[in-house]
């Protein structure tokens, strides 16, 4: 699985490069054959912006930056196609198809216990790993030994699906996390491919500007000020001493402040807030419990992942409003790690939330 792993994100870089070059600008073939019509096209988005409207904000609080470049550009493309009047049998194709696979990358991509309890991953690999997915490994320049591979573990899904009796418990856990790790990059590239296939939307629409267009779930910012607007609260930042500096502001879902910082060593630090109490915030899964901690009365559960420290619960600001929290750390020391966390959960106690 590892190896699996280690090469998603130099085939997804792959592609992104390809088809950011050459997708939108391809001319289409005057013999083209279309699949999908226009009023299944919005039959889909309609059904998948549903879904989001209804679980997306915690999803999307799963995903990191590039998983959640993946999810918006679909969207916001496929968007722009339902919209415009004159688009072409082959946008509307490619449309259906970025959102069809960003779909399955989102749930593989934020909830894989999901797929794996319920046994849908076979499914979805027989659905992701198809000839279209070994001519995208090809044109990234996979290794040919990878494609094979790729669709020898297609043939054994398919098995799984078909007859799983004749399988034993510990055959099946050997290939799952493999046939998870192709599934996931075979949705990611899918949905790169046709996304960046689809004109943007003010390509689309040059006249419109600001709210008409569709709002991206991930918004960055250069000062912490939208984010301390949207909280009613300041969100707590580094403290100089450390010797950081800045990566980035943004706000997830319109209700997910965060702020990443950048230690000269290499160590990364996320902070998270949310006014929602009870959520788990923390952006990583396949964390395992380290100890409970108690910081100024508030109760901090420690998780670690590889090198990461995770600490995550609930805050509650001076007037008593509760807020979720977590405060990620990779390659950070533990001694570290609790002062940042003890200064952060300080910074919401010793504040009031302004209506």
């Amino acid at each position: 699985m590892k190896s699996t792993i280690n090469r998603m994100l130099g085939a997804l870089l792959a592609l992104i490069l390809i088809f950011g070059c050459f997708g939108v600008t391809a001319a289409q073939d005057d013999a083209y054959i279309p699949v999908h019509t226009e009023e299944e096209l919005k039959s889909l988005f309609t059904q998948v912006k549903g879904f989001l409207d209804e679980k997306g904000q915690d999803l999307i609080r799963r995903l990191d930056e590039d998983q959640n470049r993946i999810v918006t550009n679909a969207l916001i493309r496929s968007w722009g196609i339902t919209q415009y009047e004159n688009a072409s049998p082959k946008q509307i194709d490619d449309a259906y198809d970025a959102l069809f696979n960003m779909s399955l990358f989102l749930g593989l991509a934020a909830d894989p216990q999901e797929s794996f309890s319920t046994g849908q991953i076979f499914q979805y690999a027989v659905q992701l790993l198809d000839q279209e997915y070994f001519d995208l490994l090809k044109e990234s320049g996979e290794d040919p030994e990878n494609i094979d591979y790729a669709e020898y573990l297609r043939d054994i899904s398919e098995a799984l699906v078909e007859d799983p009796e004749s399988f034993t418990e510990e055959e099946v856990q050997d290939f799952l996390g493999e046939i998870y790790a192709e599934s996931y990059l075979a949705a990611g590239l899918k949905a790169i491919a046709h996304t960046e296939a689809l004109p943007l939307p003010e390509e689309l629409f040059p006249e419109e500007q600001g709210p008409a267009m569709m709002p991206n779930p991930m918004v960055k910012y250069e000062t912490a000020e939208p984010l301390s607007e949207m909280l009613c609260i300041k969100m707590p930042e580094l403290p100089e001493e450390y010797g950081a500096k800045l990566g980035y502001y943004s706000i997830i879902a319109e209700i997910l402040a965060e702020s990443e910082y950048e230690f000269p060593d290499g160590a990364v630090l996320v902070f998270r807030l949310s006014p929602e109490a009870d959520l788990d915030i923390s952006g990583v899964y396949g964390a395992s419990f380290y100890e409970d901690w108690t910081v100024a009365g508030t109760a901090v559960e420690v998780d670690t992942y590889q090198a990461m420290f995770i600490a995550r619960g609930n805050v509650k600001t001076m007037d008593g409003t509760v807020f979720s929290f977590a405060v990620d750390a990779e390659n950070l020391d533990e001694e570290t790690f609790r002062r940042i966390v003890t200064s952060f959960i300080e910074s919401c106690m010793n504040q009031r939330v302004s209506k």
